[in-house]
């Protein structure tokens, strides 16, 4: 079987985190996902875990500055948000959690003014609530948060990226309902690690973003209607943590070389939804 030739085709991945502290850092990672034959990087902020909920954010857009000037033929842009287990985090470190859920809303109105002046940053991502079994508490505030956020991408008229448990049906229609209710469109509404759920998301509107290992090959039977990802946490004391950034590259040439895709079909889930869904034109 010849080897496709990615050359002239949109590879993005739709889930990055870039770490220059513990990690490769944005040039580095960048360069290697433009060597695997990859296009477009949406970054999201990677969570300290320390209490600083902003300085990731400012630390994302310089990280995107730096890739879109430095690396010729890679375009970068991201979504900035607070991740949800920072709640959990600082109410295990002892804080009150109404006191920490105002510095979350206060982390996420910054982000909003850093979103509304830098045409680089297209969404809110990634918030919701933990993967895991919470209390009930944190799960009401959790959701609070998200609604939040969801009023925040509204009122920007962008795309939000939700982190939470397994997606399902149920999980699929609370998130449209909640959109709704603050009037925001769910096509904007991207559920990231998503599994295979892209019928589900076309039931209710809500759009997958699918790790690119083997749920990706089950949801490209039943649909093109969603975006793919890698995940990748830049960590060299975890490498390849959660998908390597060359994943999607190599797993969308599968697909190709499996029959599963085709041009037109790589086209739309790497540009024409990508595009769709943060109101952006890829090159």
């Amino acid at each position: 079987m010849n080897q496709v030739d990615l050359k002239n085709i949109p590879i993005t991945d739709n889930h990055i985190h870039v770490d220059n502290v513990n990690g490769y850092g944005a040039e580095k990672v960048a360069k290697i996902f433009k060597n695997a034959s990859g296009k477009t990087m949406i970054l999201l902020n990677k969570p300290l875990f320390n209490g600083d909920l902003t300085g990731p954010m400012d630390r994302l857009l310089k990280d995107i500055e730096i890739i879109n000037k430095n690396i010729e033929g890679v375009e970068a842009y991201g979504l900035v948000g607070v991740h949800p287990c920072e709640l959990t985090f600082m109410i295990d470190n002892g804080i009150n959690i109404e006191d920490a859920k105002e510095r979350i809303l206060k982390a996420l109105d910054y982000g909003k003014k850093l979103i509304e002046g830098n045409e680089c940053l297209v969404g809110i991502g990634e918030v919701g609530r933990p993967h895991f079994k919470v209390d009930e508490a944190i799960l009401n505030t959790s959701n609070e948060i998200l609604l939040y956020s969801m009023e925040i991408a509204k009122d920007l008229d962008c795309a939000l990226q939700i982190h939470g448990e397994s997606a399902s049906e149920e999980q699929f229609k609370e998130f449209r309902d909640m959109a709704k209710s603050v009037n925001l469109n769910p096509e904007r509404v991207i559920k990231h690690h998503c599994g295979d759920n892209v019928i589900e998301g076309e039931k209710f509107g809500i759009f997958p973003s699918i790790v690119a290992s083997k749920p990706v090959v089950d949801a490209s039977k039943k649909s093109l209607r969603f975006v793919m990802e890698t995940d990748y946490i830049d960590d060299l004391k975890r490498p390849g943590v959660v998908l390597g950034i060359k994943t999607v590259p190599r797993r969308t040439r599968k697909l190709m070389e499996m029959g599963l895709l085709d041009e037109e079909g790589v086209h739309r889930i790497h540009k024409d939804n990508i595009e769709k869904l943060y109101g952006i034109e890829l090159k």
